[in-house]
């Protein structure tokens, strides 16, 4: 696959939905016209997993589905999907050049961000297959987000965290309230239980929302079912994904086993090795890292682990170590090649969480995991903190350079 180099910043001139509307209509595709059929999920964790099982589901209808997702591991085409397949690069090609030449002629190539540019990309290309379902992952909150444009009449809700707090709110209700504004008058909401506890405020002000624009809340707890995903939190995501799937299409229970069984969504407690046991993971919130966490206990049982930790630079350090430092007695530190958080930084907020830990700095990401794996003694290496570390140890592990990868 090629390397693809997104040609306009992350986020262009800050939120806003004109611009990927003025695109949209250059293209002559109808956003809107996905909605009926279509699922939108916001939140602040979960939302690939949940998005990646929905889709999975649907695709046991025998219809065109596609999924939008983000970010990727190694290849941008990861965030486009019909089917089982990835975007190929002839057809990444075809639709960059006509969104890049829509974009010019809507005048907007100085203001556009990244984020809309892959999700037009989506769009004209599930246009162009006829796609009979489409699940779209929210970028950042819901209100602004280009997602909305699709008026998805079935929207879920996943697990809430304090994040991106300057945009969206510094309470967890305010945040819970810019993400569900993705949802149009009329539609269905499904609201996880790990988003929206019983008598707390998040849930008396979805329930307020809701009422004020005559959206149509449920509430779900976790599933019980076999999954190819590891950690607990996976049913959370499961139910709401089975809901989508469910008010979206007719689905057998056979139908259903076999979408969830044939879920694809690497990176999350991705097992790269079984011995020792070497687990990777995604997450970079807190209790995102929480979770995950949770979920590698259960997966290393009596053996002992070390702990690869990194976070990127953006992100709440001191907080996402907390939640990991104090269950390793050993913890490699290391910045990712991108965006990472300097080595040293990370060591200092893992000797405040854990004061008895034995603590090694990495130079890279390959040091890292050599020095992990030594240390591991054929037990346990966990490597968690954030994405873009995840990735990289991947790619090392795989025998690829860490270098080739390229985010934006």
């Amino acid at each position: 696959m090629n390397i693809w180099r997104v040609p306009y910043p992350k986020f262009g001139d800050g939120p806003g939905l004109q611009r990927c509307a003025a695109v949209a209509e250059r293209l002559e595709i109808d956003l809107a016209g996905f909605g009926a059929r279509g699922a939108v999920i916001v939140g602040s964790n979960g939302k690939g997993s949940t998005a990646a099982m929905c889709a999975s589901v649907l695709r046991q209808t025998g219809e065109n589905v596609g999924l939008f997702t983000s970010p990727h591991l190694f290849v941008l085409n990861e965030r486009l999907r019909i089917g089982d397949d990835d975007i190929s690069d002839e057809d990444l090609s075809r639709h960059w050049e006509r969104v890049g030449a829509a974009i010019e002629a809507a005048g907007v190539a100085d203001a556009i961000g990244g984020f809309e540019f892959l999700f037009l990309i989506a769009a004209d290309w599930f246009a162009a297959r006829a796609c009979a379902y489409t699940v779209w992952e929210a970028g950042i909150g819901g209100r602004l987000d280009p997602v909305k444009l699709i008026e998805a009449q079935h929207v879920a809700l996943t697990a809430l965290d304090l994040e991106h707090t300057a945009l969206l709110g510094e309470t967890l209700e305010a945040i819970a309230l810019e993400k569900i504004a993705a949802a149009p008058e009329g539609a269905r909401l499904f609201v996880s239980a790990r988003a929206a506890p019983e008598e707390t405020g998040v849930r008396a002000g979805i329930d307020r929302y809701c009422a004020e624009h005559h959206i149509h809340a449920s509430f779900i707890g976790a599933a019980a079912r076999a999954l190819p995903l590891s950690g607990a939190y996976q049913q959370n995501n499961a139910a709401l994904a089975l809901s989508l799937a469910q008010s979206l299409a007719p689905l057998s229970e056979a139908q259903i086993e076999r979408g969830l069984a044939t879920t694809r969504w690497p990176g999350r407690l991705e097992v790269l090795s079984d011995d020792p046991l070497v687990v990777i993971d995604v997450g970079h919130t807190p209790d995102g890292v929480t979770r995950a966490l949770e979920g590698f206990e259960s997966m290393r049982g009596a053996r002992a682990a070390v702990l690869v930790c990194g976070v990127s630079s953006d992100k709440d350090a001191a907080s996402i170590v907390a939640r990991l430092a104090p269950s390793f007695a050993r913890i490699v530190c290391v910045a990712a090649r991108h965006k990472g958080a300097p080595a040293a930084s990370i060591a200092a907020h893992v000797q405040n969480a854990n004061p008895a830990a034995e603590i090694a700095l990495a130079e890279s990401v390959a040091e890292a995991r050599q020095l992990a794996l030594a240390k591991a003694k054929g037990g346990a290496v966990y490597v968690a903190g954030g994405l873009f570390l995840a990735a990289e140890f991947k790619a090392v592990h795989l025998g690829r350079d860490p270098a080739s990868l390229l985010f934006f």
